[in-house]
């Protein structure tokens, strides 16, 4: 487990990490221990989503050796566990809420382009692709009116439409099933229950403990990524041991 001192380091080496964030992930990774994950490590990426979670912990899956020969492996971890970290009711509340506003956008532009359409349908009759016997069913060419008002509404609405898709950060990460469980971790009274996103569990620090106030759903993921989860872990706790091995900054001296 990497203990606090090796966390400060890195945080002061960043320069952006708060003193209450980083209690909550310490806090966090040891909760996960004694919980029995066995592997656990802050600040892990995966690249493959474009994400980086504040905590990501697993139990590896111990079998006894079979003598019968293994066709295929189906499972690697008993756990993968993933923790986001919040300090600021401000930062959740804009994450919980990203969806609501995009369907908002999305509304107005969907709107603006009914109204642009109809006079572009006007404006160039020509346009239509002549499918349906009546005017008012057929569909048109617009993209090849060029108009670059029309077009980049377009992309507003494609750009509003991926983000409702993707949702907010903790949907998507339940989509994407990287992990089997998933918790918020937040400071005592800053949240209620009732408000933790859908599918992730809630954990509150009480002074230097960790309650447990909503349970996850579990989420079954395919051993594919289980092994990207075990070896994402597994590089993140080799850099953090190689970065501890440096020496400190300004202990290096040049002999001549």
């Amino acid at each position: 487990m990497e203990g606090p001192a090796h966390l400060t380091r890195r945080n002061h080496m960043a320069g952006r990490e708060t003193s209450h964030h980083l209690g909550l992930k310490t806090l966090a990774l040891a909760w996960a221990y004694q919980q029995g994950m066995s592997l656990a490590a802050p600040e892990v990426s995966f690249p493959h989503r474009r994400f980086r979670v504040d905590v990501a912990a697993c139990c590896p899956l111990r079998k006894v050796p079979s003598r019968k020969p293994v066709s295929s492996i189906t499972a690697v971890l008993k756990a993968a566990v993933i923790f986001e970290c919040k300090q600021v009711r401000s930062d959740l509340i804009r994450d919980n809420k990203k969806r609501e506003a995009l369907a908002q956008r999305l509304k107005a532009l969907e709107k603006r382009r009914g109204l642009l359409e109809s006079l572009l349908h006007l404006h160039h009759p020509h346009l239509a692709k002549g499918e349906s016997l009546f005017p008012e069913f057929d569909s048109y060419h617009l993209q090849e009116c060029r108009h670059e008002g029309y077009r980049k509404l377009g992309q507003h609405i494609a750009t509003a439409k991926r983000g409702i898709i993707h949702a907010t950060k903790f949907d998507r990460l339940l989509s994407y099933r990287m992990a089997n469980l998933h918790y918020l971790v937040v400071e005592e009274k800053l949240l209620e229950s009732h408000e933790v996103p859908t599918g992730w569990g809630l954990l509150v620090r009480t002074g230097e403990k960790m309650e447990l106030l909503n349970r996850p759903t579990w989420q079954d993921i395919d051993v594919e990524n289980q092994l990207v989860f075990l070896q994402q872990i597994a590089a993140k706790k080799a850099f953090a041991g190689a970065e501890a091995a440096l020496p400190a900054e300004g202990s290096l001296t040049l002999r001549t």
